[in-house]
């Protein structure tokens, strides 16, 4: 398996074309594309391009990045309907998308969202074990899991904020 492998929610078409418009641009500009996803809020279609640099990403990375995200798209115009565009950092709800970040985020609490059921199951919260062998290692309360890449639709790390914690 190799490190950019990416999830079966990543491999769609759509997603695959909007990838494959903005990665040498931000690429350009010294920038990792950590991936692209397409989500609703309301009657909005919002198309989010997720950014990271080593040294983390700025809002002025985003603000320079985003005018020449919406000139490549504009050409390539992989959308048919209206969406409004989002040029982001990760955050600390990283989006989890290629084989790699399995693996770089092994301990790390995160949500897998499947396409394809496996065991009656569309949703695996748990930590993290890796990747190998197209398949994710995740620990949830039930047992360990592997998990074909191919099957998640979207994958998420879970950042929980400790409140209430005396020292």
């Amino acid at each position: 398996m190799h490190e950019n492998t990416l999830i079966g929610g990543a491999l769609e078409p759509t997603p695959a074309r909007i990838r494959d418009a903005v990665e040498p641009v931000v690429s350009s500009f010294g920038l990792d594309l950590v991936g692209v996803e397409l989500a609703q809020e309301g009657h909005r279609s919002i198309l989010w391009v997720f950014i990271d640099h080593e040294d983390g990403v700025t809002i002025d990375h985003c603000a320079q990045v985003s005018p020449e995200v919406s000139a490549a798209l504009d050409v390539d115009d992989p959308l048919a309907d209206a969406y409004e565009l989002r040029v982001s950092s990760p955050g600390l709800d990283r989006p989890l998308m290629r084989a790699r970040d399995f693996t770089a985020y092994a301990g790390e609490k995160a949500l897998l969202n499947l396409s394809t059921p496996m065991m009656g199951r569309r949703k695996f919260t748990g930590v993290l074990v890796g990747a190998a062998d197209g398949n994710v290692g995740i620990e949830c309360p039930d047992g360990d899991h592997q998990v074909p890449l191919a099957y998640i639709k979207r994958a998420r790390l879970l950042f929980e904020l400790e409140v209430g914690k005396k020292k």
